[in-house]
């Protein structure tokens, strides 16, 4: 993307000033509440059997995968992505072991752990604001849609409210927040997906990553897909769709994520998603077309949740 978006190539260049950072995606080993019982056992319906994580590296240990990437881009700082599953599901002191494995390296410049809004309890809490005071830290936190019907079809097995709670006591804490939503889902309207945005921007996340809906192997919606069940946008539509809600961003949010970024071997449909660069061009392209920019068309913003920072810490 270019200056029409707040990306986060821009934002690192910004936060680590004269050095390459890039994210380098960790199986730590973790399980997830949706998958292990603690709540389900079939998950999310788009979750593929890597929940989200790399697949070349699975199994290995933690420092091995840090150290192949170190390795392979020498000169090259990271902060390690906790992807794979749900990477706040163990007890605290299991947590800070997997977490200190990445950051034992001095190239490992931060942390971005993605977790579900019902997986962070008080000592996970307390644990995620010690590491956000001493490394550059993110908190990435799937909500996907504000709407109870669009969460219960993705069997998401979490409310809205659950989410909101999580996102205030993390910020509460000085804790960075990327919200992950998914734009396509069947039944939502582009007001539906406006009004996503318009209470993501009344929370003020310093992040977002916007994903297509679309179709892993191995995962429930394969079978929907298969079926003939699962309506999937065109390029065209998700293109028109996604400008529209960039064009209502909040311009200080920082934009990770526009396209897809799976490997080919799981991925199913649709076809065009799996061409990042053409999607990424014809986003630019669209919204030079309409004169557009993140933020063109975002209202001023009604005050976020009250957080006090002064309340007692859960």
């Amino acid at each position: 993307m270019d200056e029409r978006t707040h990306s986060f190539a821009a934002f690192l260049k910004k936060r680590f000033p004269g050095r390459r950072v890039r994210k380098i995606p960790i199986d730590a080993g973790f399980t997830c509440p949706n998958r292990d019982g603690t709540l389900g056992y079939d998950g999310c319906v788009f979750c593929d059997p890597y929940a989200a994580g790399p697949v070349a590296t699975a199994g290995w240990t933690i420092e091995r995968q840090v150290e192949m990437r170190l390795r392979r881009s020498p000169g090259t700082s990271f902060i390690a992505y906790f992807q794979a599953n749900c990477n706040t599901h163990a007890p605290q002191d299991e947590l800070r072991r997997r977490y200190q494995a990445a950051l034992g390296h001095p190239r490992v410049v931060g942390l971005a752990v993605a977790t579900r809004p019902d997986a962070l309890p008080a000592p996970t809490l307390a644990l995620l604001q010690e590491l956000a005071g001493r490394t550059w830290l993110s908190v990435e936190l799937g909500l996907q849609s504000i709407h109870e019907r669009s969460l219960a079809w993705l069997r998401r097995r979490h409310t809205y409210a659950q989410f909101v709670s999580a996102f205030v006591e993390l910020r509460r804490r000085g804790i960075d927040v990327v919200v992950h939503l998914i734009v396509g889902i069947p039944g939502e309207t582009r007001g539906d997906m406006r009004a996503t945005i318009a209470a993501v921007n009344a929370l003020r996340p310093a992040g977002v990553k916007f994903h297509l809906l679309h179709v892993l192997r191995g995962s429930e919606l394969q079978a929907r897909h298969e079926r003939g069940e699962l309506p999937l946008l065109q390029r065209e539509e998700y293109v028109d769709i996604l400008c529209d809600l960039l064009e209502r961003l909040d311009p200080g949010i920082v934009v990770h994520r526009l396209a897809v970024d799976r490997e080919a071997g799981l991925f199913i449909a649709p076809a065009w998603a799996l061409d990042k660069a053409a999607v990424l061009r014809a986003v630019t392209g669209e919204l030079r077309r309409r004169g557009g920019f993140q933020g063109r068309l975002a209202r001023a913003s009604a005050p976020g949740p009250a957080v006090d920072k002064r309340a007692p810490m859960l």
